[in-house]
């Protein structure tokens, strides 16, 4: 019993000295010892290329005067008053503002409220903020005007004036149907780099839609935009057909312009509807000595043909295949499938009369574009969706001229007995013409439906 009342002692000491390691005693009450204070973090505010606002509240000296509070910065998270990258604020608890400057633009930045009594530091909830980009760091562009308008397409461009703090790495357009284009939308070219003047193709853009258009610039330090420009591409003014098959089964996509349904590519077909086979020429001199149906490919090469078909003589489009009906018509075979024709004369001039007339109805058929064009490819906008291609022609004599330049088409009228008529337009101008034309030469053909 005595030893059990001896360990019961020990215990009630040990006891009383724990409780002392954190409190003390004065005339029998229990003091706490006072600690660091609490406070919260102001979000930031009034946000400046080197400046910024914010502020705490210290809701809790901790028990010990606060000799200290302000906010503390870094490009790291958890910044300390180790930094010098700090203010000093006053003291006392309560609220407080505070401003600070000399910060970097464009940059990340990390934020916390602070308090200091004599135990220690205290820090409020840490906030993130981001400097904006000095305007005078950021390459200054110029957009050009928008020039070429199609239905689909268009072309700008820019001229970077000044690459800014540093080299520019990209530039170009950026287009929207919404105003203030950036480069985050969709509508964008990317054309070179650098300082200087840069020309961009806008594609993939829907007909009779209006556009906003910046030229870009981008540098290190963020990108520049130039002036914003508007513009709106041209209507469609056809709808699609449901083509066509030639008798090799070549298909023909076709459009319908004023009733009119047209193919949107040229003919590419070997034999007359019959299976009778179109002869090919492959030499200069064989073609010149042809008096009957013909075709070739440009400069005889069969790599012409993928884009641009193959060119006939006059023959062919009559069905002249051999020397009895040159002058009997009734032997002639058909080079049109069923239900076809090969364009004439009058359907020319009904499509040229839709659009306004021979002097611009060139333009709205030519594909648009310089794929297959050579420039300026003056006033093409393919408003039709008929993609006239300047497939060139061959001469009588069996040389060539004109790919890229001229896109003739054959008519199944003829003029005389050594010319047939043609339609034709030309890289350097919007003209759609019709004239005759010796029957030798190879031409491109059109279909149109009867």
């Amino acid at each position: 019993m005595k030893y059990i009342k001896s360990l019961l002692f020990v215990l009630i000491i040990i006891s009383f000295t724990n409780c002392s390691t954190n409190n003390e005693t004065t005339g029998g009450e229990i003091v706490i010892v006072p600690t660091i204070g609490a406070l919260t973090t102001y979000d930031a505010s009034n946000i400046t290329i080197n400046s910024v606002t914010s502020g705490g509240n210290i809701t809790s000296d901790g028990g010990s005067p606060i000799t200290a509070r302000g906010i503390v910065w870094d490009v790291h998270p958890n910044p300390t008053i180790a930094l010098n990258s700090k203010t000093n604020d006053g003291v006392g608890i309560g609220a407080f503002d505070s401003s600070t400057i000399d910060l970097e633009s464009n940059t990340v930045y990390y934020l916390r409220a602070y308090a200091t009594n004599l135990y220690g530091t205290a820090y409020g909830n840490q906030i993130t903020f981001t400097t904006p980009i000095n305007p005078d760091d950021l390459p200054i562009v110029i957009t050009t005007d928008v020039t070429d308008i199609t239905p689909n397409t268009a072309i700008s461009g820019g001229t970077v004036t000044s690459v800014g703090a540093s080299a520019v790495s990209s530039r170009g357009v950026v287009w929207s149907v919404t105003p203030s284009p950036t480069i985050n939308n969709t509508g964008i070219t990317i054309n070179g780099a650098n300082q200087g003047n840069f020309i961009s193709n806008l594609t993939n853009l829907l007909p009779n839609t209006t556009y906003y258009i910046r030229a870009y610039a981008t540098n290190l330090q963020g990108t520049g935009y130039g002036e914003e420009l508007s513009f709106t591409t041209e209507p469609l003014l056809y709808t699609t057909g449901t083509g066509v098959n030639d008798v090799d089964g070549v298909h023909y996509n076709s459009v319908i312009v004023n009733g009119q349904e047209w193919t949107s590519s040229n003919l590419n077909v070997t034999k007359y509807t019959d299976g009778t086979p179109i002869p090919q020429k492959l030499t200069a001199a064989t073609w010149a000595a042809s008096t009957t149906g013909a075709w070739c490919y440009y400069a005889f090469q069969t790599s012409n043909g993928i884009v641009y078909g193959k060119l006939y003589n006059w023959y062919a489009i009559a069905g002249i295949w051999n020397e009895a009906s040159k002058t009997d018509p009734t032997l002639r075979k058909k080079l049109a499938p069923t239900g076809w024709h090969v364009s004439t004369t009058a359907d020319w001039s009904s499509l040229s009369g839709f659009l306004g007339g021979a002097t611009v109805a060139g333009g709205f058929i030519k594909e648009a574009g310089t794929s297959h064009w050579q420039s300026p490819n003056t006033g093409a906008t393919n408003s039709t969706g008929i993609s006239a291609l300047p497939g060139g022609k061959c001469l009588p004599d069996g040389t060539f001229s004109g790919i890229g330049t001229i896109g003739n088409c054959w008519s199944s009228d003829e003029y005389n007995t050594t010319n047939g008529w043609c339609s034709g337009i030309q890289n350097t101008t919007k003209n759609l013409t019709s004239a005759p034309i010796d029957k030798q030469n190879g031409f491109s053909v059109r279909l149109v439906k009867n």
